[in-house]
């Protein structure tokens, strides 16, 4: 009985030399971990932003220094380019870009235009014209406020606007080409808006001279500067 009174039980012998064990680590709580995850979702996902200004409204727009300008149309329907000159103009151009580096955006309901009547039309200043002074003799005098639209033209490819299929994109065929400084009118679908490059106007075809005949008006470039 001595004997087996000195034999442990195994109940005690795992008392006396505990096994080591890993040490746990804290959880969070199951709703603090649904929590964080709710938020996270609930943030916003960032938007693309477009490379472009787009306008909000239907028109056609001047796209100049990264401003849209929205053109007004001129009277009348544009002449065919093989017509020289069309009917005198006698307002002046409600919008002025400050650049000839100019694309334009078309929105219209249908989102279509006949490209292959899509360009820039120059619009020159009537310089003088032809009348009658005082004495009754033939003299050239000043025109006043006229325009007229000439069959000089500057051609403009079109193209599409990202995820905007009621929108065009026009943009000169040749890269880098800007306008020089004066009055314009792009031509979409037979109409004309118009509008006007800032700067000294050096290029001979924004200048015309009138004559008034019996028979009609003529026109004729207007002579260089004397130097």
């Amino acid at each position: 009985m001595a004997a087996l009174s000195q034999l442990a039980k195994p109940s005690e012998q795992v008392a006396a030399s505990p096994e080591p064990r890993p040490a746990a680590t804290a959880t969070p709580p199951e709703s603090e971990t649904v929590e964080r995850s709710s938020d996270s979702a609930r943030e916003p996902a960032p938007t693309a932003q477009p490379s472009i200004p787009l306008p909000t409204t239907f028109g056609v727009y001047a796209l100049n220094e990264g401003q849209l300008q929205e053109l007004k149309p001129v009277p009348g329907k544009i002449p065919d380019r093989r017509v020289a000159i069309s009917a005198a103009i006698n307002t002046p151009s409600a919008t002025t870009l400050t650049s000839g580096d100019v694309r334009f955006i078309v929105f219209r309901p249908d989102g279509s235009i006949d490209a292959s009547v899509t360009e820039v039309r120059v619009v020159a200043n009537v310089s003088r014209s032809m009348g009658v002074d005082a004495s009754g003799k033939a003299a050239m005098v000043s025109a006043g406020d006229s325009w007229v639209i000439r069959s000089m033209s500057y051609p403009y490819k079109v193209g599409p606007v990202e995820d905007q299929p009621r929108m065009l994109l026009l943009q000169p065929e040749q890269d880098g080409f800007a306008l020089s400084p004066g009055r314009y009118v792009v031509v979409v679908k037979g109409m004309g808006y118009d509008f006007t490059v800032a700067g000294t106007v050096t290029d001979p075809n924004q200048c015309v001279e009138r004559i008034n005949a019996a028979n009609g008006a003529f026109y004729s470039p207007c002579p260089p500067p004397r130097r």
